[in-house]
């Protein structure tokens, strides 16, 4: 009896220890920023944007990290960009708080140029979005809306465009809205410079392949927001269970695809295996 118990009491201790662990999984899923580094190698890059660093800040949903978002912005320090871009739901449709994103925007702006596409959230609260369109402008964002900014690097050129979230026009699918947008973006551009495109839907690559868009950088997926090991991400906006493009590199055709799994939460109240990520790529010239 006395063994029989003591195995009784171990496995209490045990399964303790997994709820205690699990639940720091969670916490530390949730509020601790994972920095990630990736290189991107664009074909025809002019030699002044070898190493160019981008780094991505997406999904937002007017999450804090440290006082003043001070902890957020000391990472994007660290990663030395020479520019930042904001891929989208920077405000949340259920929150609206413009103030927890402005805090973040003006601790940007000072570390690098910063350039801003809206998500889906931004769409749902028009007034909020008025009013942090504002404040951004106000601020010395770049807001892109279907519009193509030229990035300088030592006198060499490239393309960053930037397209609205197609939850602003219902006129048509989501798939012939960015279609539409793109169009309207590049049609001033030089095109036979490298493109890069700034657009929250990862779901759509194969219109942005259809563009010879060279690199696109995205967010919305959240990561899949739970990521199960050996199953992978569970479920992500627009592309329902088991989606496919959530998190990383991908490709199809010339173009490929960054997805950032985002800062911030959203519907979902938690992330599991699946941090918030702060994305720094590094573009490089092919050899």
């Amino acid at each position: 009896m006395r063994i029989l118990e003591k195995k009784r009491h171990l496995t209490r201790k045990l399964i303790r220890a997994a709820i205690v662990i699990l639940f720091l999984m969670v916490v530390i899923d949730n509020v601790v920023i994972h920095t990630t580094y990736t290189r991107v190698t664009i074909k025809d890059l002019p030699d002044a944007f070898d190493d160019y660093r981008i780094v991505q800040v997406s999904d937002l949903h007017n999450n804090v990290y440290g006082r003043g978002q001070s902890i957020l912005i000391g990472k994007i320090r660290q990663a030395k960009p020479d520019i930042i871009v904001i891929t989208g739901d920077l405000i949340d449709r259920n929150t609206k708080n413009v103030d927890n994103a402005m805090m973040f925007v003006k601790g940007a702006v000072e570390i690098a140029p910063v350039f801003y596409v809206s998500g889906n959230h931004e769409s749902g609260v028009k007034e909020e979005y008025r009013d942090l369109l504002h404040r951004m402008n106000e601020a010395g964002v770049t807001v892109l809306e279907n519009e193509n900014a030229v990035l300088v690097s030592e006198d060499e050129k490239i393309n960053l465009a930037g397209i609205a979230d197609p939850s602003f026009d219902w006129s048509a699918s989501d798939a012939e809205v960015i279609d539409r947008e793109i169009s309207e973006a590049l049609s001033k551009a030089v095109r036979s410079r490298p493109v890069i495109l700034l657009s929250h839907r990862p779901e759509l690559i194969d219109i942005y392949s259809k563009n010879g868009i060279d690199l696109v950088l995205s967010g919305h997926a959240h990561g899949g927001q739970v990521r199960i090991p050996f199953f992978g991400p569970v479920y992500s906006p627009s592309q329902g269970f088991r989606p496919k493009y959530t998190s990383g590199l991908y490709s199809e055709g010339n173009t490929q695809m960054f997805v950032s799994r985002g800062m911030g939460n959203g519907i979902a109240p938690l992330r599991f295996n699946d941090g918030p990520e702060l994305a720094v790529i590094i573009l490089e010239k092919s050899k």
